[in-house]
């Protein structure tokens, strides 16, 4: 994590820093060890994916600039980790230009899903890294500037509320993804499953069927 006792006169990159790990160590703790059967498991019917087309490539069910379904409905793991990545490859690309934002190995706009959970938490950790190195380059002045956020309500919010809101969607998504391990784990494994709704007692996993 980003050690903010030594903050070389940027404190509050520093902190932004230090925000961010937290809230990656627990995507991480959610995504090491899923399978990729997880990634595609559907919560309720009707819910969101990402799906493979016959040329190789990976689509997300609905695009980023449809908002037309409201409420949204379910999502799947996969899902929620193509629109986190991304949303944040193309944050990063807004701010700190294309050059700075692309991805090794990756030439599309922003990326359609990569196809296993592996590839899925590599390219995340690349997307972070840009970000990152995108973020380490500032001060604490350049928080105060909207000459980096200028796509964002109109030019109207400096680019610190940008970094805070980067931070805020990464600790959202790590929540519901956990919530979904949490659901996939439950729903799939008998042993972390009470029968009928009533809290196991001991020795209830010799009636487990």
């Amino acid at each position: 994590m980003a050690d903010i006792s030594n903050t070389h006169g940027k404190p509050r990159i520093a902190l932004l820093h230090w925000q961010l790990d937290v809230a990656w160590s627990l995507l991480e703790v959610h995504l090491s060890d899923l399978d990729d059967s997880a990634y595609l498991w559907e919560p309720a019917p009707g819910a969101w994916t990402v799906r493979p087309r016959p040329d190789g490539r990976w689509v997300a069910d609905r695009p980023m600039t449809d908002l037309s379904v409201h409420p949204e409905p379910a999502r799947t793991i996969g899902w929620l980790t193509w629109r986190l990545g991304s949303w944040w490859a193309e944050t990063s690309e807004r701010c700190f230009g294309t050059e700075a934002a692309a991805v090794p190995g990756d030439h599309r706009p922003w990326g359609d899903w990569p196809g296993d959970g592996e590839a899925t938490l590599d390219w995340l950790r690349s997307v972070r890294a840009t970000w990152c190195r995108g973020l380490s380059s500032l001060d604490d002045t350049d928080l105060d500037s909207t000459a980096r956020a200028e796509w964002l309500q109109r030019g109207t919010r400096p680019f610190g509320y940008v970094a805070a809101w980067v931070n805020t969607e990464l600790t959202r998504y790590a929540a519901e993804i956990g919530l979904l391990t949490s659901l996939h784990q439950a729903a799939t494994d008998p042993w972390h499953r009470p029968r009928n709704g009533r809290r196991p007692g001991p020795g209830w996993h010799r009636y487990t069927a």
